[in-house]
């Protein structure tokens, strides 16, 4: 996780951003710190990157790169605002023991916001923040299968705002449908058992959701698929995030697993 302690928002990259929208910055330090416990009290060990005055959105690790037991690629990414943080992120991974690459600079990718391992395959979304090239690049670097879909709503920029795989054994999997190119998501239909949300609760970034050994954290919200979700056998919780929403993240976008 990132540090909250310069979090603001000063410019707007996605629809959900309001340069105009005041943060509570206490209000927001808070629901971090309750994230945070939620984690840790789910079994989680956090580590804390430093925040930066001139990167407020460091916060949001899960657009850091992408991990693959101890090696990282490094985002690159689309936006001016956050190029900055590349540096920064490089180096933090490289001082906790990470092998660090980069991919080639005319592909633009997101990390975990559009992409993850699972088993052999690199399951990712390209079209509005993440370049198909770059998934590609990485899916050939890291000898996975990539599985990629094209995302189509600009206010679902990224594949963590809108598909989260949960812990059951039997790969559920919900998604927000309207958000992709194949709302089907045929490409995947084999490996998870997809489950849409609606369109409220994708608005509510529902799938923004952290998942930590049997708990699934969400956002706060009256979220109508929350008890479909207790009822595949898992544990939810719910953290208010709205100060972090405001840039267009909730839960997900806060956290990256290093494992």
């Amino acid at each position: 996780m990132g540090s909250p302690d310069n979090y603001k928002v000063e410019y707007s990259i996605n629809p959900w951003m309001d340069a105009d929208v005041e943060v509570d910055l206490n209000l927001a330090k808070e629901q971090w710190a309750n994230l945070k416990q939620a984690i840790e009290s789910a079994g989680a060990e956090v580590k804390v990157i430093t925040s930066n005055k001139a990167q407020p959105d460091l916060v949001f690790t899960a657009n850091s790169g992408i991990i693959y037991g101890k090696n990282v690629l490094i985002s690159n990414f689309k936006f001016q605002e956050r190029q900055g943080e590349e540096e920064i992120f490089q180096n933090w991974y490289k001082d906790n023991g990470f092998d660090v690459g980069r991919i080639p600079s005319e592909y633009k990718f997101e990390g975990r916001g559009d992409a993850f391992v699972y088993h052999k395959y690199l399951i990712g979304t390209y079209g509005i923040r993440s370049d198909k090239e770059a998934l590609e690049f990485i899916a050939n670097e890291f000898g996975l299968r990539p599985l990629v879909n094209k995302l189509v709503d600009e206010k679902f920029y990224h594949l963590d705002t809108c598909f989260q795989l949960l812990p059951t054994d039997n790969n559920d999997a919900i998604y927000y449908p309207k958000a992709f190119e194949d709302s089907s998501l045929s490409n995947w239909a084999d490996l998870f058992n997809l489950i849409p949300v609606s369109q409220d609760d994708a608005e509510m970034l529902t799938c923004n959701a952290v998942v930590i050994g049997n708990t699934v954290i969400f956002p706060s919200g009256e979220i109508s698929i929350i008890e479909k979700v207790r009822d595949l056998g898992c544990n939810v919780i719910q953290v208010d995030v709205s100060e972090f929403i405001k840039a267009g993240g909730a839960c997900q976008c806060l956290v990256i697993s290093l494992d």
